[in-house]
């Protein structure tokens, strides 16, 4: 490693989609940028399949709703630019979403996500409740009080997104990748060691390494600001070719992606306790039975992967972005959870702006110091 990579302008430690977006803006931006990463780039749980862009239901509508908002409709100029300068197709669509209503009580609460939508989204995008299956022979006819969809869901191809991102790695003479490389410590100066003992003295340090943020700011906080949530997911190969646009499906916490190269991805499971994050079990496999029941194209469907992997959940439950308290010098951004696709590049902006000293684009639950009230 070149002795000027010692002493980089900033260290981002965790290489996943929110370090990679960091990196990608530090580098464009042209200062010295040192990414360090356990594995190869990408390979942690930003290394999924599902790919799920949905908004959040538009009612009780806070900051955490518009950044995701803000994050959405964003996305598509940032990703036509990442993919013209990578020259890497990221597999994004804006294909809609859409989900069955079960019951009387759901397809009133339906009504008032409608009427929320029409207040507190951008136009053109719209939510609309259905009394006919708009998806026929894409999703069962099990909507027997309705459906609701709406047009600002889009999907994205998670490897395809690490790819375009990885690949412009390469390109800026400003940014070092140590890739395989742990880091042992942090100090509240911002000063990092390896787990070979190699000292790193950045200007600023930024912490972006998912669920394993959470144990290298205890260790400067002495507070668990969050943890690892296990998601499961399976790619299959459907029998006959299926339209590529159709609507993301979603009921119950069973989703259904179609995605660009003709597969579809179904997920996930949401497992606070388990004993090994990347291994699958019978609970994927429920998973894929429900996605079948909700989508026919998927009778017959060949597994050809089935992965699992660890999400960063923070206390609170919204997004942890900012500068710890008594070590200005070190910002995280993790814990965007279920959201994360969506908001990555928002959130590196944010821990950008912060190590400037600038929080006023971040809203206030997310920052550090609303977490520690609450952990």
């Amino acid at each position: 490693m070149p002795a000027s990579s010692l002493k980089p302008d900033i260290a981002i430690i965790g290489g996943g989609i929110v370090g990679l977006w960091t990196a990608y803006y530090a580098g464009l931006s042209g200062q010295s940028v040192l990414l360090i990463n356990k594995e190869e780039l990408g390979r942690g749980a930003s290394y999924g399949l599902l790919g799920a862009l949905m908004p959040h239901q538009p009612i009780n509508w806070n900051d955490k709703k518009q950044f995701q908002l803000d994050g959405l409709t964003t996305l598509p100029d940032q990703i036509a630019n990442l993919q013209m300068r990578s020259e890497v197709d990221c597999g994004y669509f804006r294909c809609g979403r859409t989900m069955p209503i079960a019951n009387e009580e759901k397809r009133k609460q339906s009504a008032t996500w409608a009427r929320g939508a029409k207040e507190h989204w951008v136009s053109p995008f719209d939510w609309s409740v259905q009394d006919k299956n708009p998806a026929e022979g894409w999703l069962s006819d099990t909507g027997s009080h309705g459906y609701n969809t709406d047009d600002l869901s889009a999907r994205i191809n998670p490897r395809g997104i690490i790819k375009a991102l990885t690949v412009m790695m390469a390109t800026f003479d400003n940014v070092t990748i140590l890739a395989r490389t742990s880091v042992d410590s942090i100090e509240n100066t911002a000063a990092i060691t390896l787990e070979d003992g190699t000292k790193i003295q950045p200007g600023k340090t930024i912490i972006t390494a998912g669920f394993e943020s959470f144990g290298l700011i205890k260790a400067i906080t002495n507070r668990s600001l969050g943890w690892g949530v296990k998601g499961q997911a399976a790619l299959l190969k459907p029998e006959q070719e299926i339209n590529v646009s159709a609507p993301i499906l979603y009921d119950g916490g069973t989703y259904v992606i179609a995605h660009e190269d003709g597969n579809i991805a179904v997920g996930s499971t949401s497992e606070r306790e388990f004993t090994n994050g990347t291994q699958t079990d019978e609970k994927l496999d429920q998973i894929i039975a429900s996605a079948t029941a909700l989508c026919p194209a998927l009778e017959g469907a060949k597994v050809i992967e089935r992965w699992a992997g660890i999400r960063p959940r923070a206390a609170g439950r919204d997004p942890l972005i900012g500068m710890l308290p008594d070590a200005p010098d070190v910002i995280v951004a993790t814990g965007g959870f279920k959201i994360t696709f969506a908001i990555a590049h928002i959130m590196a902006r944010c821990a950008l702006s912060a190590t400037a000293g600038q929080i006023d684009a971040i809203p206030e639950s997310f920052l550090v110091e609303s977490h520690l009230s609450e952990a």
